[in-house]
């Protein structure tokens, strides 16, 4: 099956010599790092783009990628694993590594599905730049409603065991609300995130009400990360939507790190 983008000439650009000019823009030159897990912004480029492509240039990017985001249309089952073929984006067709969903599927929480996929923005936006940065790069796709820790942690097992792949998970942070509120928020997600406590980000979003997207995906890639023995994270940068437009009465979160 193949995938036409949705979000192509309204989250980032629709053709290939702007992407390219974007990505070369935003990137850093260091020596790749090995990285088990990574978290990067899923907002159009103009807010998060520079975000993600700082954070992911900083790392080697495999030929198996797992991409993990949140279902922001509630269709589909409660973790969608996106069917064999491929995703078009500016840069190419992204294929899909079809033996790892195949082993992904035979868990009862993971479904193949499409309709979770079809509108959804927060792993188009992301694939890219992994095609940038790696033109062999196949991809599992899966979107991930509100699960509850326990089973996040079967999900984040069970993929620990499939596969030695890179887990990319696509995460905003706080939304809508103040600056300040949202930098307060971000930084208590943040601290969880980099001691790598999934139980306590899974916590504090609830305790604070922080409306973080990607909680569940972050969970899993934290456990994903921790399973495949990383032991340090690595924190790029933290920034908001109000630094763009100029609103900081609403603003949203975004945030890149990975871990090693």
């Amino acid at each position: 099956m193949h995938r036409q983008s949705a979000v192509a000439g309204v989250f980032y650009p629709a053709d290939a010599e702007s992407v390219k000019n974007f990505i070369k823009k935003h990137s850093v030159e260091n020596e790749k790092q090995q990285a088990s897990a990574v978290l990067v912004p899923h907002a159009g480029y103009v807010y998060s783009g520079a975000t993600a492509v700082r954070t992911l240039s900083r790392i080697t990017i495999p030929n198996t990628v797992i991409l993990a985001g949140p279902n922001h249309t509630g269709a589909g089952p409660m973790i969608s694993v996106y069917t064999a073929g491929s995703w078009h984006t500016p840069l190419g067709e992204v294929s899909m590594n079809e033996e790892l969903i195949e082993k992904l599927t035979e868990h009862e929480l993971f479904s193949k599905d499409v309709r979770a996929h079809v509108n959804e923005h927060s792993l188009e936006v992301i694939l890219p730049i992994l095609k940038y940065f790696n033109p062999d790069v196949k991809v599992v796709c899966i979107t991930l409603k509100y699960l509850d820790i326990e089973d996040i942690k079967k999900a984040a097992d069970h993929i620990s065991e499939c596969t030695d792949g890179l887990f990319v998970i696509s995460s905003d942070f706080n939304h809508f609300e103040d600056s300040e509120t949202t930098e307060l928020k971000d930084k208590a997600a943040i601290d969880k995130l980099l001691k790598m406590d999934a139980e306590g980000l899974y916590s504090i979003v609830s305790d604070m009400r922080i409306s973080m997207c990607g909680v569940v995906p972050s969970c899993t890639g934290i456990l994903y990360a921790l399973s495949k023995g990383a032991d340090e994270s690595v924190f790029i940068e933290h920034t908001h939507s109000g630094k763009v437009n100029g609103d900081n009465n609403k603003v949203v979160g975004y945030a890149g790190l990975y871990y090693k």
